[in-house]
């Protein structure tokens, strides 16, 4: 019996190595070809690079804490960001990137500068025309799976930075969208993972964007955010100017 039983196990192995007749190989596009597609459903990269600044605003829900508040978000090209939350019950919680020096500052850790890989994430979402993949940010992509995502069939395609970290990106197969990730955020904790879904796309002066995003954080904490409103309208320099107290950490 254990010899049949090898011979049948090595007969399977063997006919396991022989095409099937009639069932072709899957082939999976190239990682750039769907991100361009990405680009394209957004509204196309003319349509990205004429916007030059935005303004957002909404609503953040910490679920498992009971607890919400309101978002404030500013960019401007090419890499200038600054983001606000005031959070019932902890207070305003601000980070920002001025093209050059990454920050925060909540009521729980004080002001602080960013390094390392903190500042590399914190400097690629400042980036306004990030959408894009620029080259400066992005070395590689490669499509590994034709799976699902939240229910919805997606390509799954890792991206390579230029300083060579590694995440993944979900992109509907209907639509071309991009509607999850996977990444590792570096934080004063160490690297957490984080798994996001974006939702709820709507134009804004002809550019595709997604007004809804939840962040599961370890898989134990969830973080709703919901965009009220997105406005292309510049801001004031001063609204990108370094707070005092993180001034002060530069010692310029």
């Amino acid at each position: 019996m254990k010899r049949m039983r090898n011979t049948l196990t090595f007969a399977a192995l063997a006919l396991a190595a022989v095409p099937s007749v009639g069932r072709a190989q899957q082939t999976l596009p190239d990682g750039r070809s769907v991100v361009e597609r990405f680009i394209t459903a957004i509204g196309g990269r003319d349509a990205v690079l004429r916007q030059t600044a935005r303004h957002v605003l909404g609503k953040v829900e910490i679920q498992a804490q009971g607890i919400s508040g309101d978002l404030d978000l500013w960019a401007q090209a090419p890499d200038r960001l600054v983001l606000s939350a005031t959070i019932a019950g902890i207070g305003s919680i601000r980070s920002g990137y001025d093209g050059t020096v990454g920050w925060s500052t909540n009521p729980m850790t004080g002001p602080m500068l960013l390094d390392s890989l903190q500042l590399k994430q914190v400097r690629q979402q400042a980036d306004f025309y990030g959408t894009l993949y620029p080259a400066s940010m992005i070395k590689a992509l490669e499509t590994v799976a034709d799976t699902t995502f939240e229910g919805k069939p997606c390509y799954k395609v890792k991206v390579t930075t230029t300083w060579d970290e590694e995440y993944a990106e979900f992109f509907e197969k209907e639509t071309g969208l991009q509607i999850g990730g996977i990444r590792k955020q570096a934080s004063p904790q160490g690297e957490i993972e984080v798994v996001t879904t974006a939702s709820d796309w709507r134009s804004v002066d002809g550019v595709l964007m997604p007004f809804k995003s939840v962040q599961n954080i370890m898989g134990m904490q969830q973080i709703v955010t919901t965009f009220t409103s997105i406005e292309t309208k510049p801001a004031p320099d001063s609204v990108f100017a370094l707070p005092p107290e993180i001034k002060a950490l530069t010692g310029k």
